[in-house]
């Protein structure tokens, strides 16, 4: 790549956003963020139309639906529709829970990857290797 791969991080804990952003902007990525699904496909979708789509996604497992409401896998529905709207988007997920059954049904939904938040050395090593990149 010649430019700083752009990633996208989606997570509705604040605090966890920044943090993430943070470790990325330090790593040389080129970071936005959204708090939800509906900002996301927002932003993904204006990417696209402006002809700069995002190079990856980081989404978190549990937050709020489109429709504002609190679910364990509403990350999955934004994946969903993700992969309609730019199926070769890498998408990783990453959500608190270390449970194999999860980490398979992301990946079946069409999810590059999907790791346990708080590791942040596994998310790089993650990225990295989605991406193509050397460490």
């Amino acid at each position: 790549m010649d430019t700083e791969p752009k990633i996208l991080v989606v997570d509705d804990e604040e605090n966890l956003l920044r943090s993430v952003e943070k470790t990325l902007f330090r790593e040389g990525f080129e970071v936005e963020t959204a708090g939800g699904n509906v900002t996301a496909y927002e932003l993904i979708q204006d990417a696209l139309v402006e002809g700069q789509p995002f190079d990856l996604v980081i989404l978190d497992l549990n937050m709020p639906n489109f429709e504002g409401k609190e679910s364990k896998y509403a990350g999955l529905e934004l994946l969903e529709r993700l992969k309609k709207v730019n199926p070769d988007l890498p998408v990783i997920v990453n959500s608190a829970w270390d449970e194999v059954e999860t980490a398979k049904a992301c990946i079946d939904k069409g999810a590059a990857d999907y790791f346990v938040k708080g590791r942040t050395e596994e998310m790089l090593q993650k990225i990295r290797a989605v991406l193509g990149l050397s460490a």
